[in-house]
């Protein structure tokens, strides 16, 4: 939807702090939190999401619920624990700003216990127009097991499961039941985000040797039809078997999809070939084709090739064919100190449209005009598959409420040593919505899978992964990643590549 507004985060030695204000469609929206720590407990006030994960979570982590009050995490002894009074609520936003609207009344009391140091106690409690309160055991005998143990109701349903997750350096296997009403819910709440997993989930992730991973997978969600938050649930299944595997210089890819949900079906699968030809070029080929129904298909063949040129620029041509028809398309990027381009295609498979793949162009612009202010425009795919656009800009201010090096020659010359990357999943594809923390600087990658840090010196900067800060919503894992990065001159820093399984 049309949309117009700006935020502010700020900070202080003792308490931080945001403020959003716009517009969406016309209707005017607010946003605003405090966080502070009063005797070793953090108290945040206003509007904050609420994790409510449970030991049981490994197919689903990072459930989240906006809310609007006062909450307060504190510690007992042992004990952690999460106390909240207010309310619900509804969310909406852009990338430059976010805004909620109290919603239903609710109180929480969430608690974590160690019973052992193999075994451990978790209570989520909700009180709201319906009850929620669910136990749980999370038992982690050793690095390569686990398993987790919840019972309870959600919003006066029925909730019960059981899971195993086995990590090995050959096997990744993860198995639940999971028994849940059609209306059960963590927290009685507006929203069409929430799904669930439901009944008989299998996931293995098998490496026979260090060239070749297959994935097989069995899945079954209970998926929310509309806003409202006494609505039934809607069961969807999808199938999965992929495979990847090295061969010389050449890496394959391979993948069969199949998801049903009410009377509706999709098949689908996938074929990837691709090869460094030299240390400047890459050369991909992929094939998509979708069943839709008993008998109509459509298929889509494409192949890539990827120069880099210097540091700064690399080049993208790339060739569809597709319903009789061959379009040649070309893009690339381009990085300096003060403009930033990057222009790239995408395929999405989106398991409930009836034609479940969707194509379309990614473009990400950022300008450095002066001191620290930059503006920023991409282009992104939505759930629907449409292609959607956004601008913003942002800077920094001092304390005085100058542009962070406003008052300088050049603050972004003074900021001559990167660290950059790129996200990527096992078969070469980028991960958009990565979070990663190098340093002490959170980081999200764009549309084509990259990021980028700036200081002012060299150095070396710890560098990890941070799933609970995805914008992405896949769930993913780390097959290979630094665990430091180093802070070079522009002209002269390596890409570091960060690769991510696809849960």
């Amino acid at each position: 939807m049309p949309s117009a507004g700006a935020s502010v985060n700020f900070q202080s030695p003792n308490y931080t702090g945001y403020l959003g204000v716009g517009e969406i469609d016309g209707v005017f929206r607010l946003g605003t939190y405090v966080k502070t720590v009063i005797h070793s407990d953090v108290v945040t006030l206003g509007d904050q999401a609420v994790a409510f994960d449970l030991p049981t979570d490994i197919f689903n982590t990072n459930h989240f619920f906006p809310t609007r009050g006062i909450g307060v995490n504190a510690k007992e002894g042992r004990a952690s624990v999460f106390l909240f009074a207010g309310s619900t609520a509804l969310t909406s936003g852009t990338p430059f700003f976010q805004a909620a609207s109290a919603d239903m009344p609710v109180g929480m009391l969430f608690t974590d216990v160690p019973l052992s140091p193999t075994l451990r106690f978790s209570s989520r409690n909700v009180i709201s127009r319906q009850r929620t309160s669910i136990q749980a055991l999370d038992w982690h005998p050793g690095k390569w097991l686990r398993g987790g143990l919840a019972m309870g109701i959600g919003s006066n349903q029925p909730y019960l499961a059981a899971t195993t997750d086995v990590e090995s350096s050959r096997l990744s296997l993860k198995a639940a039941y999971i028994s849940a009403g059609d209306r059960f819910r963590r927290i009685t709440a507006s929203s069409i985000y929430a799904s669930e997993a439901d009944r008989e989930n299998i996931l293995a992730a098998i490496k026979p040797s260090s060239n070749m991973l297959l994935t097989l997978g069995h899945q079954n969600f209970l998926q929310p039809q509309s806003i409202d938050p006494s609505a039934a649930y809607l069961h969807a299944t999808v199938n999965e078997a992929q495979s990847s595997f090295d061969v010389r210089d050449f890496r394959f890819g391979a993948g069969i999809f199949q998801s049903t949900y009410q009377n509706r079906s999709n098949l689908a699968n996938n074929f990837s070939a691709s090869r460094r030809i030299t240390s400047r070029l890459d050369a991909t080929v992929n094939y998509f084709r979708a069943f839709s129904g008993a008998g109509s298909h459509t298929s889509n063949l494409s192949g890539s090739l990827r120069e880099t040129i210097s540091q700064r620029i690399s080049l993208l041509q790339v060739v569809n064919y597709s319903r009789g028809r061959t379009n040649v398309l070309y893009g690339g990027s381009y990085l300096s100190n003060r403009f930033t381009v990057s222009v790239d295609y995408q395929t999405l498979y989106l398991p409930f449209r009836a034609n479940p793949f969707s194509q379309g162009i990614s473009v990400t612009l950022r300008i450095r005009l002066f001191g620290s202010l930059q503006i920023n425009a991409q282009t992104f795919r939505s759930a629907d598959g449409r292609l959607r656009y956004t601008a913003s800009g942002d800077t920094v201010l001092t304390g005085n409420f100058r542009p962070a090096g406003g008052d300088a020659q050049n603050a972004f010359k003074h900021l001559r040593y990167v660290v950059h990357g790129r996200v990527q999943d096992e078969m070469g594809n980028p991960v958009e919505g990565a979070a990663l923390l190098v340093g002490e600087e959170l980081v999200i990658t764009n549309t084509a899978g990259e990021f980028l840090v700036r200081r002012k010196t060299a150095g070396i900067l710890s560098l990890q992964v941070v799933f609970a800060e995805f914008l992405n919503p896949a769930s993913f894992r780390v097959i290979a990643a630094p665990r430091t990065a180093m802070l070079s001159p522009d002209n002269t820093a390596s890409e570091i590549r960060v690769i991510l399984a696809r849960n």
